[in-house]
């Protein structure tokens, strides 16, 4: 039986928690941030580096863009796109930097040409020697998405400042080296959102309390998570089950059926393992319109589906997304931290630690179809509530 009151006294107290902005000073710099030109009179010209088609990268894109728009960088109106066209299209990053590199964006910056990359499509030597030749030699700045790309680009250790944005953990990965006291590299810049999978998923517990926790890690450990998973179950003593998925080539269609098979796989066999729970991470499930097919084993047990990201998901089938990640907001911080940086601030010393207010997208028809308790007050509280699965 639930107390209700206790409910959401706890759902609010832990709202106000990742409700808190956590800003870290290392020093005061002098530096221009007002629009200008480079000295030579010439434009500062960007590259991106980024792993693969992930949706919400290019939600966060646009709102970087957004930020620079808001400060006169570029110039009001000059955009090639909508943020409601990138989410109808679902447009990846590579889309919009075709976009972006052939736009009269006004008078300050510019995207070079073919300077794009994704990790996960490419050869690393020649990501390399594109992004070698370029630096300081038509690139000004790099910003990269990401734990892979921004460590890639890290370890480069080229000429020109990099920003990197929405790596799960940059210091556990070694993009920086410290969130509080400087980056250790003066070329580096990395946005913090300090333990993300940690406050989400002791939200997760606060709401219904689960034994057993099922996680399905793809690639990377550090990128999904699963050390704050860890912490978390170890604070609130449940139990973790955590199968793992090497990274997979996706680019064909063939590659992508493949895939999907074997994570259909991995969700069936999970379902057996007696959890009450599952933690939907990063990067696993790309496609929105697959997803309810693929969790449906956990939901014939009414087994609730948590979500680390994308919250198009909740709209396709899983249960929720407490989302503390504040896509516009983030996309100023950065935003800030590429005009400091073209100011003349040295990138490696700016904060970099940002800790957004939350959202909550909540699917009300999942929940009724597994007897997820649904309380008012909860309710009252999110953002987004989808009383359908996907596009019925």
């Amino acid at each position: 039986m639930y107390n209700r009151k206790k409910f959401f006294v706890s759902a609010l107290s832990l709202l106000m928690m990742l409700c808190a902005y956590v800003p870290a000073v290392f020093g005061a710099q002098e530096f221009d941030m007002t629009p200008h030109l480079k000295q030579d009179g010439s434009k500062y010209c960007f590259a991106y580096v980024d792993y693969d088609e992930y949706m919400p990268a290019s939600t966060q894109f646009f709102h970087i863009l957004a930020g620079l728009q808001e400060k006169g960088w570029i110039k009001e109106g000059s955009l090639p796109f909508t943020i409601e066209e990138i989410e109808a299209k679902r447009m990846s990053t590579r889309e919009m930097y075709s976009a972006l590199q052939d736009a009269d964006l006004g008078d300050y910056v510019e995207f070079a040409k073919g300077a794009f990359h994704y990790l996960g499509y490419e050869e690393a030597q020649n990501i390399e020697q594109d992004l070698r030749a370029r630096a300081g030699k038509g690139v000004d700045l790099i910003i990269t998405f990401g734990t892979s790309a921004g460590l890639f680009v890290k370890n480069l250790g080229l000429s020109v400042p990099m920003v990197d944005f929405s790596a799960t953990d940059p210091v556990a990965s070694g993009i920086i080296a410290s969130s509080t006291e400087g980056s250790g590299n003066p070329n580096v810049w990395a946005q913090v959102e300090p333990a993300y999978a940690l406050r989400q998923v002791k939200y997760y517990h606060s709401l219904k309390p689960f034994k057993k926790l099922g996680v399905i890690i793809y690639g990377d450990e550090i990128i999904s998570g699963l050390p704050d998973i860890k912490r978390t179950a170890e604070q609130f003593s449940f139990d973790l089950v955590v199968y793992h998925i090497d990274e997979q080539p996706r680019e064909t269609d063939e590659e992508q059926q493949k895939y999907y098979q074997l994570v259909e796989d991995k969700f069936r066999q999970m379902a057996g393992e007696d959890i009450d729970a599952f933690y939907l991470t990063l990067d696993l499930i790309n496609d929105p319109a697959r997803v309810y097919h693929i969790i449906s084993p956990l939901y014939e047990k009414n087994i609730p589906v948590y979500l680390m990201d994308d919250p198009v998901n909740v709209k396709y089938g899983v249960l929720m997304l407490v989302s503390a990640y504040d896509f516009e907001n983030v996309g100023r911080f950065v935003a800030d931290a590429v005009i400091k940086i073209l100011g003349g601030a040295e990138a490696g010393s700016l904060p970099c630690i940002y800790t957004s207010a939350p959202s909550i997208y909540f699917n009300y028809d999942v929940a009724r179809r597994i007897g997820y308790p649904l309380h008012f007050e909860f309710l009252a509280v999110c953002d987004e509530i989808y009383t359908k699965v996907g596009a019925q």
